[in-house]
């Protein structure tokens, strides 16, 4: 006979009932596993954080850089940022593992990462290189062409390579658009300008990526745009990071100066102390649900909805989360 726990039990004796007779057997100890939570945060330097203790790469002037993405691989970790530089154009796209800095762009290129992502023992980090679309796989640029244009979000599925992010239009409008193997499909035309579309997501066949379009908080499956929030008209509403698990969509951002996310479309408000706060980044653990964001003007992350502080209170929104189980 096997017993099965379900995840989230308690400790206690095993009963079963077979044909209306009971057993009661030996006391079952229900454990769960302890995790390390990893954080990016824009910062006054390049950091993160580990179980809340924070680890310093290296500073940044004028707050001009800071970290953008975060993966963890047995006990390797990598983040990705861009650094402040004093010679022109001011800026490079970089990444870091295990302490170890890696420049990606050319020292007159002005780069920067906004993401980073591990698939399999490749490592793939995307951005922009002179104000142009670009990713790098282990180290190698690839361009994707077109104008002024930058990649917020990478998803991978075998070799093929997705990409999200904004490009101008040719009136300067701001579009949402996404990239697969560098052929471009424009969602929204009228995105937060410099931003666009914040993530995509992939489930199978199906793509998915977030924006905020016309105000109002989207998300397009497959090119099909899905309304989650209109634009109340007093107030922004946000959508910052898409995530599906199991088969549920998850959006997580902002809505009235509240962190939200919306599951499947119905949204819940997450806690706060401060006068506003948002939600940006997901992950999940199991059944755990783990939501990265700023509370007021500290970056912290909720658990199953409970809030942790991250840091003080100079940093801006959470950018990455990762959780793992400890080696």
């Amino acid at each position: 006979m096997v017993v099965i726990a379900s995840a989230n039990g308690t400790s206690g004796p095993v009963t079963v009932a077979v044909a209306g007779n009971i057993a009661t057997g030996p006391v079952f100890t229900y454990t769960m596993d302890s995790v390390d939570v990893y954080v990016t945060a824009p910062a006054q330097g390049v950091v993160y954080w580990k179980n809340g203790q924070e680890i310093f790469l290296e500073p940044t002037q004028q707050n001009f850089g800071g970290a953008y993405g975060i993966a963890i691989s047995d006990t390797n970790v990598y983040v990705g940022s861009y650094t402040y530089n004093s010679t022109y154009p001011g800026f490079r796209a970089a990444y870091w593992k295990n302490g170890k800095k890696t420049m990606l762009s050319s020292p007159d290129s002005a780069g920067e990462i906004r993401t980073l992502v591990l698939s399999g023992s490749d490592l793939y980090a995307g951005g922009s290189e002179n104000y142009k679309p670009a990713y790098w796989k282990n180290g190698v640029k690839y361009n994707l062409g077109g104008g002024f244009a930058r990649i917020h979000a990478l998803a991978i599925n075998g070799n093929d390579v997705y990409a999200a992010g904004f490009e101008a239009g040719p009136g300067n409008e701001q579009h949402s658009v996404y990239w697969m193997n560098g052929m471009k499909t424009v969602l929204g035309k009228n995105g937060v300008v410099d931003i666009g579309a914040t993530s995509i997501a992939l489930n199978g066949s199906d793509v998915y990526v977030c924006a905020t379009d016309s105000g109002d908080a989207v998300y397009w499956k497959n090119g099909v745009r899905v309304i989650l929030e209109k634009f109340p008209g007093d107030a922004p509403v946000v959508t910052n990071t898409i995530a599906i698990a199991g088969n549920s969509i998850y959006v997580v951002g902002s809505y009235r100066g509240d962190a939200v996310y919306w599951k499947d479309g119905k949204k819940i408000t997450l806690s706060k102390s401060g006068f506003n706060a948002t939600a940006s980044a997901i992950t999940f653990y199991k059944s755990d649900i783990y939501i990265g964001g700023r509370d007021g003007n500290t970056p912290v992350y909720w658990k199953n909805g409970a809030e942790v502080a991250v840091c003080c209170n100079q940093y801006g929104s959470v950018s990455a989360i990762a959780v793992v189980k400890k080696p």
